[in-house]
């Protein structure tokens, strides 16, 4: 509990302000309609346990764990709430707490074979072996493709390639792929997700890498800021995602993209916009391609809202995950645009379950494979 300490007074002055900014567009409490699932509540929770009015039982981590590590909340308040619902989630997980059933998977699965997905690791990457890139032993880049890539969004994996070969890209595969340990990380398992940073930066030195190129934005957001946190030590490598890279192969005329007449509207997937900052460059790479209309949704940038996927969310409570895609799909539809495009293999996936749950016709792609399909 001493890790918590230091959120004590801003848990009183959040406990006693009735302003409920933070409820607006939180995904959690949007789908489950009880204040103790917002970040008022989750900080009213944190306020009463270091009094002593609450114990951390189940009760306690079915409610904190009801939290998509969107980061929303810091947005609508002005104080970094997530971050102390995230340290909640690390206590409830350290002392040993009965946490919600499909979060605990999450942990015990990337233990057993080093992924979230319980996939066979030597079985899940074996393709990667046959890509003339894993036989590199030098490149400008190394390609970090991240879980859901490998594991269940291998055409994602496909129209990077794509990509990067039409563009004359120098880069390598590595065939021995882990979890970075962003999904136990999200769901309290600080030492799970410590080991996996290790193994993945011992991987990057054995290879000799300096730029790491990662197209998943929860990838991105834990190799280019957690794993500093986690380490405890200065970042070894430059780390750069897909779009930003894309969009300098772009403005370097290096890539040929046929017309398109088409109206698109982009998601901000949280990680890579509310927590790493890149809103402008999956919006200028659709930009360039001449024949789109680039259409925003009501809530774009750091209003964005989340998808519903992240923080184990999917996992432990997958119905309601569709659910809050389900109703971004709907924002998607309102502007008119008949493409949803989105810069991360995770949002992707539980966008189109949201889509499917309610019959839309939207169609959604990631920025890549709509790249890909047009060189």
């Amino acid at each position: 509990m001493d890790r918590l300490e230091k959120y004590e007074d801003w848990a009183r002055a959040c406990m006693h302000v009735r302003c409920g900014f933070c409820r607006e567009n939180c995904p959690a409490y949007s789908q489950l309609q009880l204040d103790s699932y917002a970040a008022k509540g989750k900080m009213t929770i944190l306020y009463h346990l270091l009094k002593g009015n609450l114990e951390l039982d189940e009760a306690v981590a079915e409610r904190i764990f009801a939290c998509t590590s969107c980061g929303l909340c810091d947005v609508a308040c002005g104080y970094n709430q997530s971050e102390a619902i995230h340290e909640m989630k690390t206590v409830l997980y350290d002392q040993g707490v009965a946490l919600p059933e499909g979060y605990m998977k999450i942990s015990t699965k990337t233990r057993e074979t080093g992924n979230p997905y319980s996939v066979d690791a030597n079985e899940g990457t074996a393709f990667l072996q046959s890509l003339p890139e894993s036989k590199l032993s030098v490149a400008d880049y190394t390609l970090f493709l991240g879980c859901t890539q490998i594991y269940r969004e291998k055409d994602e994996i496909d129209s990077l390639l794509k990509i990067l070969r039409a563009a004359g890209v120098s880069f390598r595969i590595p065939t021995d792929q882990i979890c970075c340990g962003s999904p136990t990380y999200r769901v309290g398992d600080e030492a799970q997700a410590r080991e996996q940073a290790e193994k993945v930066t011992n991987l990057f030195e054995e290879m000799g890498s300096d730029e790491i190129l990662v197209s998943c934005a929860g990838c991105f957001r834990m190799l280019s800021n957690d794993y500093e946190v986690l380490l405890n030590n200065d970042p070894k490598f430059k780390i750069v995602h897909s779009m930003e890279f894309l969009q300098e192969l772009i403005q370097e005329g290096k890539l040929e993209i046929r017309r398109l007449e088409a109206a698109i509207t982009y998601h901000d997937p949280c990680h890579l916009g509310r927590h790493s900052g890149i809103y402008e460059a999956p919006r200028q790479v659709l930009s360039s391609i001449t024949g789109v209309e680039l259409v925003e949704m009501e809530w774009n940038r750091k209003f964005a809202k989340c998808c519903g996927a992240g923080g184990g969310f999917r996992s432990g409570r997958g119905e309601d995950a569709v659910a809050i895609a389900a109703n971004r799909v709907q924002e998607a539809e309102a502007t008119g645009a008949s493409i949803l495009v989105t810069a991360c293999p995770f949002c992707l996936r539980n966008l189109r379950d949201g889509a499917q749950s309610i019959n839309s016709q939207m169609k959604i792609e990631s920025v890549e494979s709509l790249l890909a399909e047009l060189i």
